[in-house]
């Protein structure tokens, strides 16, 4: 039976003394007095008084207790983090950004920010494939995306990462000769090595993503160092002869193929005028022929004083032979076409 039901002889009272309900809430001293009394017992005497008053001090100092635990458990996960919790040190769940509560001493929660873009530097002495030595260091940009796999299957991710990229390194520069590394491949052999690097830390499961690689430094060792940077000056030097020679074949090729293009028009232009004459030359012949053929020798001085007057007519000066004589007489037919150009204005 309900302990305030209708025809309980206890009425409205409630289990923790002789308040009515309707009074509203017991004190708290007062509630956590009467906790200790029913837990704790009474018995006649003053020694039934004196166990009571000690179990209601256990009781209190166990509530207490229980209480603070309570708030211990409470927790706050970052916007920018995940926690991961653990109970009895096996791997739970994983939650997101906000308040939460654990288990205090059976849950424990680790929080790792995802958010975060982190940054390493990793050096080292390496092997090329033609047997040289080259000093690298390069620089890595990377983020937490499984905080369950960094955190547990890996004994020290930031260290596996360091291997993970000298191993990557050690394969990638000993596929390739000290020329390349050093001055014409950089950026495939910067591409290489994050594409090796991504690899390998997925074979490990490592909760790392990889997001850049830079090549910060690639140098030979001191004490070749002079020799290399000869190389190099060499190298440059050579690119700066076939840069200035694909300079000079661009400005030189244009103008020639303009020249050339120039020359193909002339040719076609006396082709078209050379053929036009022929043809003009040969529907003149062919009108003259009849007439020949009607009075040879007339029509052979007739071509013969067409073809004077066309020679004469391009000349100025005019050299006569006198018959009989050994003078020659000498007609200055531009000082004559220019007087007679005078008296008519």
């Amino acid at each position: 039976m309900p302990w305030n039901e209708p025809g309980n002889n206890n009425g409205n009272k409630d289990p923790w003394g002789n308040r009515n309900r309707q009074d509203g809430p017991p004190d708290l001293t007062e509630l956590l007095s009467k906790v200790g009394g029913i837990f704790g017992g009474k018995k006649g005497g003053g020694s039934g008084s004196s166990s009571g008053s000690a179990g209601g001090f256990l009781t209190t100092g166990l509530i207490v207790i229980a209480i603070i635990w309570g708030f211990v458990g409470f927790y706050t996960v970052n916007e920018a983090e995940s926690g991961v919790v653990l109970r009895f040190g096996k791997y739970h769940e994983t939650v997101g950004p906000g308040l939460g509560w654990r288990m205090w001493g059976v849950e424990q929660i680790y929080k790792v920010n995802t958010n975060e873009l982190l940054q390493e530097r990793v050096e080292g002495r390496m092997l090329t494939r033609d047997i040289n030595i080259v000093d690298v260091e390069i620089g890595l940009q990377y983020r937490i995306i499984d905080p369950e796999d960094y955190l547990f299957n890996l004994s020290d991710p930031k260290q596996a990462l360091t291997q993970a990229s000298e191993s990557a390194l050690r394969q990638v520069l000993g596929d390739n000769d000290v020329d390349a590394i050093l001055t014409t491949e950089k950026d495939r052999i910067r591409t290489a090595l994050q594409a090796e690097l991504v690899n390998i830390l997925d074979s490990y499961q490592a909760g790392i993503k990889i997001e850049t690689v830079t090549l910060e430094r690639a140098l030979p060792p001191r004490q070749v160092n002079d020799a290399f940077e000869e190389v190099n000056r060499a190298e440059q030097d050579a690119k700066k002869v076939v840069q200035d020679a694909q300079a000079y074949r661009n400005k030189t090729i244009p103008l020639a193929e303009a020249e050339a293009e120039k020359m193909r028009q002339q040719a076609d232009a006396y082709k078209i005028e050379a053929i036009a004459r022929a043809r003009g030359e040969v529907a003149r012949f062919e009108q003259l022929l009849p007439q020949y053929i009607a009075a040879p020798e007339v029509t052979r001085q007739r071509l013969y004083l067409e073809t004077v007057e066309e020679v004469m007519s391009r000349s100025t000066k005019v050299m006569v032979d006198v018959e009989g004589g050994n003078n020659m007489m000498y007609i200055p037919l531009d000082k004559i076409m220019k007087r007679d150009q005078e008296e008519n204005k």
